[in-house]
């Protein structure tokens, strides 16, 4: 047996068992213990098409997943670990192949918002992975979602583009205003958008004196409602003063204060709306900040 070999079993070893103590910690988190599917991934943002990438080196630490079915995507575990005995003989001799520098096809991935999902090649991306080969040779294939997708999904990351796929369906914004990025870092909030948008829709039937769609509605709510409050977002530099927030959480909040402003006889727009809301947020800081020094 040669040495070469010696050393890919000694390495299968290894990262089986690395695989193993890793379920261990997994069974106590809670978390996944197997490859990540993506079909949960395109039911959630919505599968729109796909489109031929040509053959290209993608980066390793972007592979997150499997196209293949839960048989085939069983025998790793999220890192691309490999949990089964039986995959050995093949794994070793991928091994050596890479090792010794011997030209393997491609591997074929659907590439989603920046994260590749294994077609054909798993125990490829496993030996790369274990090698600590940065990239790795690959057809790929573009998927197009109607929501984008985090590069961690989780659970929680899943539904948010669950809602912002539905939003998007009905809305149909992803293609009357394909600029548009509306994602919300909290759950919920698309139903109390598509409420502004239903009211804009109201107002510009009687102005209009027609029933006028509510695709069309969404796309005049984007241009006459939601963009004005955005650039005052930048222009008050708003993102950069609350960090984790995104542009659609903000615009949520500061119509929400603007509101509050017009019932109260305040005066009342995007610019007095977003100083109301850099005002609750500085107080809250100081209470935040207050109540550690009173518990250090």
């Amino acid at each position: 047996m040669g040495v070469e070999r010696i050393r890919a079993i000694q390495d299968f070893d290894a990262a089986r068992a690395r695989a193993f103590r890793r379920s261990l910690r997994t069974i106590l988190t809670g978390r996944a213990q197997r490859l990540r599917s993506i079909e949960p991934v395109l039911r959630a943002a919505g599968f729109e098409g796909r489109a031929f990438g040509g053959v290209q080196e993608i980066p390793v630490d972007k592979i997150v997943g499997s196209v293949a079915p839960d048989a085939k995507a069983s025998d790793f575990d999220p890192a691309f670990l490999p949990l089964n005995r039986r995959t050995r003989e093949r794994w070793t001799r991928i091994y050596q192949a890479m090792v010794e520098g011997d030209e393997l096809p491609p591997i074929d991935v659907y590439k989603v918002d920046g994260n590749y999902y294994v077609i054909d090649g798993h125990h490829r991306v496993s030996v790369a992975r274990n090698l600590d080969r940065p990239t790795i040779n690959a057809r790929v294939i573009n998927v197009r979602t109607r929501a984008p997708l985090a590069p961690d999904v989780d659970a929680e990351a899943l539904l948010k583009a669950a809602e912002y796929a539905a939003f998007l369906d009905i809305t149909q914004l992803h293609r009357t205003r394909p600029e548009a990025r509306l994602e919300c870092s909290r759950l919920g909030r698309y139903d109390e958008i598509m409420q502004h948008i239903i009211g804009h829709r109201y107002f510009l039937s009687l102005e209009q004196k027609r029933d006028v769609p509510l695709q069309e509605a969404a796309a005049s709510w984007y241009d006459h409602v939601y963009h004005p409050i955005a650039e005052a977002i930048r222009k008050h530099h708003v993102l950069e003063k609350l960090p984790g927030w995104t542009e659609t959480d903000l615009y949520v909040e500061i119509t929400r204060r603007w509101l509050a402003l017009s019932k109260e006889g305040e005066p009342s727009g995007p610019d007095p709306a977003i100083a109301a809301l850099l005002a609750e947020n500085a107080k809250s800081w100081w209470r935040r900040r207050r109540k550690i020094q009173l518990l250090g």
